[in-house]
C-alpha cells in the first residue's frame, strides 16, 4: 500500500497511522467486495490522526449552534418539491452547517430515521469527520463530493449504511455554508444517489443567488458590469468576498487575495486620493482603478480593474547570498537585501522596530564565527563592557556584532564611538538598534559611526511574506514538539494579516508556536487562533470604549466555554443583543475558539 499520510515518514505516529489503516483495509475490503477508493483511505488516515477509534465513534452531544434562517428556508423550499424522490430512495436527507451540525432532516423511511436517531444522527448533533471519521460529512473537509459505501465508513456502527454528501457554497460570498447528505441502507445503495444530492445542492445555490441580499447583488452586478472584457483582470471585494475573473486569478496569488480587502479599505478611507500601486506577492506592482459599490450610502464593496505595472527596474532585485536561508520575497525585503549587498564588507547599522529580525540578519551577514556583544550589559559594568568591545575589535578578521545599541548608557556612548572610529577598518562591525542614527552626525554619537545604515522593515510592510513566515515558524514548532506537520487554512492566514504585530516576527512566531502546540487536527483554521486575537482581528478599527466592550464580551465567552447563551446571561444581556454587539464590533464568532 502506498504511504497514506502527509506527515514525516518513518515517525512513530506515522507508522501507527499506516498500521491502523492497513488493518481497516484488510477487514473491510473483503466485506465490500471491491477496492477502497483513495479518497476514503486518505480520510481513514485523517480519522486515525484525529485520535478516533473505529470501534467507538459517536456524534458530539447536542450542542448550541447558530441557525442560518435563510439557508433553512431555501432548503425547505427546495425539498418541498422532492419528497416523492426521497421516498423512492428509501433514505434520509440531512442539511448541516459548515461545521457539520445537522440543521434539518427529511425522511423517506421512518424505520431508517428511527435507526439513525438511536445513533444520534439527528438535528442538533455534530457529525463532522473529526467526530465520526469517514462519512459523507468528509465533504466539509475536502470540498468535493463524498460517496461512502457501507464498510468504507470509518466507524463500525455505520458499515450497514451508505452516505452521499456535497458542500453548499454561497454563490456570491464564495464560501462554504453547509452540506447536503443522503443516508440509506447499504443494500439500497444506488449509483445515482450522489448525483441527486449534487442536484439538490445546485438548486439550493441557485435559490441563494436569487435571494442574495441587495448588497451582495449590487457587488455581483458591479463585477459583471466591469467584466465585459474578460481579458482584463477584474476583482470585486468586500469584507467576506473576493470574486475574480480568470485574468485576475492568474495574476493574483493566495496572499494577494488575502490582502485585497485591506487594500480596498485603505482606498475607501481616502476616496479623493489616487490609489497607490498594489504590491503583488512576487514583488511587482499593479495599478488599480477602483469603483466603490454602495447601498444606502454605505460602502459594501469595491470593484477593481487591475493592470500589472511595467517594471521600473531593468533587473530584478537580487537576494544576496549573505541572506541565504532567511525568509523574504516582498519588495520591502528585497530593497533591504539589495542595500545590505551594496554595503560589501563595510561596518553597518541595522535599525528597526523590536522583533523585526535585526539580530538574525546580523548573524547571517557576519557568519557563525562573529563575536556577539550586548549593549544592555553595559549598564552593569561600563568599563568592563568597553574593554570587552576593545578586545573583540582587536581580533583580526573576526566580525563583531553589537546588539541593542539603543540601551547604551550615556556615559559609554562617547567611549564606544571612539572605539568604533579607531577600528573602523580593522574589523567588520555590525550594530543593531531600535533607533536610527541622528540626522546630524556627532563624534560622540556611537550610532553615527557606522559607514552604512539599513532599515529593517516591520512585519506590517511585509504581509506578502506572512504565509512563508508562518510556514517556517510552523516547521520549527513541529520539530520542537515532535508532532506531525500541520497546515494553515487561508481564513487563518487572513486573520493573522489583520493583527497589529507590535512584536513583529517575535510575536508572530510566539503565536504560531502556541497554536501548533494546542492544535487538535492537522489543519488550522481561524477558529483555532487564540481568543485574545479575536479583538485584534476585528474587521474595523475599534475605539477605546468599543475595545473595552469587546474585551468584556470575549472574556464572558471564554468563561462560558463558548456558550453564547451563558455568556449573554453573565453579561446581563439577551443572546440576540450579544450577536448584535459582536456584529457591530466587526468580530466574527466563527473565527474564534473558546
Amino acid at each position: 500500500m502506498t504511504q497514506v499520510i502527509d506527515g514525516r515518514r518513518g515517525g512513530t505516529t506515522s507508522r501507527y497511522v499506516d498500521e491502523r489503516v492497513r488493518e481497516l483495509l484488510r477487514e473491510r475490503r473483503s466485506t465490500l467486495g471491491r477496492e477502497i477508493s483513495p479518497a476514503v483511505v486518505e480520510s481513514w488516515a485523517r480519522s486515525v490522526r484525529y485520535g478516533l477509534d473505529p470501534n467507538h465513534v459517536e456524534p458530539s452531544s447536542k450542542i448550541d449552534y447558530d441557525m442560518d434562517s435563510r439557508l433553512l428556508s431555501i432548503a425547505d423550499t427546495v425539498m418541498s418539491t422532492r419528497s416523492g424522490s426521497l421516498d423512492m430512495t428509501a433514505g434520509c436527507l440531512f442539511l448541516t452547517n459548515n461545521s457539520g451540525v445537522i440543521l434539518r432532516q427529511w425522511s423517506g423511511d421512518s424505520t431508517l430515521s428511527a435507526e439513525l436517531r438511536r445513533l444520534d444522527v439527528e438535528p442538533g448533533f455534530l457529525v463532522s469527520e473529526t467526530t465520526l471519521g469517514t462519512t459523507s460529512g468528509s465533504t466539509l473537509i475536502t470540498g468535493t463530493p463524498a460517496f461512502v459505501r457501507g464498510p468504507e465508513h470509518f466507524g463500525d456502527q455505520f458499515v450497514d449504511y451508505t452516505s452521499a454528501g456535497m458542500v453548499v457554497t454561497h454563490p456570491v460570498l464564495r464560501r462554504m455554508i453547509g452540506s447536503i447528505n443522503l443516508i440509506c441502507r447499504f443494500q439500497d445503495t444506488s449509483p445515482a444517489a450522489l448525483g441527486w444530492v449534487c442536484e439538490i445542492v445546485r438548486a439550493i445555490e441557485a435559490a441563494l443567488l436569487d435571494g442574495a441580499t441587495q448588497s451582495e447583488q449590487l457587488l455581483m452586478r458591479g463585477f459583471l458590469l466591469e467584466n465585459r472584457d474578460s481579458r482584463h483582470p477584474v476583482v470585486a471585494v468586500s469584507e467576506r468576498t473576493v470574486v475574480t475573473n480568470a485574468a485576475a486569478a492568474r495574476m493574483l496569488g493566495t496572499v494577494d487575495q488575502l490582502m485585497l480587502w485591506e487594500y480596498a479599505s485603505r482606498i475607501a478611507s481616502a476616496p479623493d486620493q489616487a490609489p497607490p500601486p498594489f504590491v503583488l506577492g512576487d514583488g511587482s506592482t499593479a495599478t488599480v482603478r477602483c469603483r466603490p459599490i454602495t447601498n444606502a450610502d454605505a460602502l459594501v464593496g469595491i470593484v477593481m480593474n487591475l493592470a500589472r505595472s511595467h517594471p521600473t527596474r531593468t533587473r530584478p532585485l537580487p537576494a544576496p547570498s549573505s541572506l541565504h536561508g532567511l525568509i523574504g520575497s516582498t519588495l520591502a525585503w528585497k530593497s533591504m537585501s539589495e542595500r545590505i549587498s551594496r554595503c560589501g564588507g563595510a561596518s553597518m547599522l541595522l535599525h528597526g522596530e523590536p522583533g523585526v529580525g535585526k539580530f538574525a540578519i546580523a548573524q547571517n551577514v557576519a557568519g557563525p564565527h562573529a563575536t556577539v556583544l550586548d549593549a544592555a550589559e553595559c549598564q552593569r559594568d561600563p568599563a568592563r563592557w568597553i574593554a570587552n568591545v576593545e578586545h573583540a575589535l582587536n581580533k583580526p578578521g573576526t566580525p563583531v556584532i553589537i546588539r541593542h545599541l539603543e540601551q547604551l548608557s550615556q556615559n559609554a556612548t562617547g567611549e564606544l564611538a571612539n572605539a568604533l572610529i579607531q577600528h573602523q577598518h580593522a574589523a567588520r562591525i555590525i550594530g543593531t538598534s531600535t533607533e536610527p542614527p541622528p540626522q546630524q552626525y556627532a563624534d560622540t554619537e556611537a550610532l553615527s559611526q557606522f559607514v552604512a545604515t539599513v532599515a529593517v522593515p516591520p512585519l506590517r510592510d511585509r504581509m506578502g511574506d506572512l504565509p512563508d513566515l508562518v510556514a517556517h515558524f510552523t516547521e520549527r514548532a513541529v520539530t520542537q514538539t515532535g508532532r506531525d506537520s500541520v497546515r494553515w487554512m487561508s481564513d487563518a492566514l487572513q486573520a493573522l494579516s489583520r493583527v497589529t504585530w507590535a512584536d513583529n516576527l517575535i510575536g508572530l512566531e510566539r503565536t504560531v508556536r502556541q497554536v501548533v502546540a494546542s492544535a487538535r487536527f492537522d489543519y488550522i483554521g481561524s477558529r483555532d487562533l487564540p481568543v485574545n486575537l479575536a479583538i485584534q482581528t476585528a474587521r474595523r478599527q475599534l475605539s477605546t470604549i468599543e475595545r473595552a466592550e469587546a474585551t468584556a464580551i470575549i472574556d464572558a465567552l471564554h468563561n462560558a466555554d463558548g456558550n453564547k447563551l451563558r455568556a449573554a446571561e453573565a453579561l446581563g444581556i439577551a443572546r440576540s443583543t450579544l450577536y448584535r454587539k459582536l456584529r457591530s464590533l466587526g468580530i466574527d464568532l466563527s473565527e474564534s475558539t473558546f
